[in-house]
């Protein structure tokens, strides 16, 4: 019983830290990759593509770029600008409400092809 118990617990140690990868290893696997937005926004030609400690893409309407700062293993998009092209309500609506959710985002995660940050999930193209 005691060795059934202790192979549980190796395994679920081991499980646990395979899943939580550094930020920074996580912005190196990224470095030049581009990704597609597939939610929370479905249908929509959203992307972002990562360089080192930049980040740019195109939002829905307009080009869009800033930086990203580690502290304590969390993200900060900051910096956020983009061009100030005009485009129908909706397509507007969502590029605000993309731009907002990544700079309120502090979580970043990596796995095969998809990437994660904050509530908003890409697929590398």
């Amino acid at each position: 019983m005691k060795k059934i118990l202790l192979i549980i617990s190796i395994f679920i140690f081991v499980s646990s830290c395979q899943s939580r990868m550094d930020i920074n290893t996580i912005l190196k696997n990224a470095n030049g990759k581009t990704y597609h937005l597939t939610a929370p926004y479905k249908n929509t030609d959203i992307t972002i593509t990562i360089s080192g400690n930049r980040f740019s893409g195109f939002a829905g309407v307009n080009t869009y770029f800033g930086t990203i700062e580690v502290i304590n293993n969390q993200i900060m998009m900051k910096d956020i600008g983009r061009t100030r092209m005009a485009g129908q309500d909706k397509k507007m609506k969502i590029e605000e409400d993309y731009l907002k959710s990544l700079q309120a985002s502090s979580k970043i995660n990596i796995t095969g092809k998809e990437l994660r940050i904050g509530d908003l999930k890409f697929i590398e193209k």
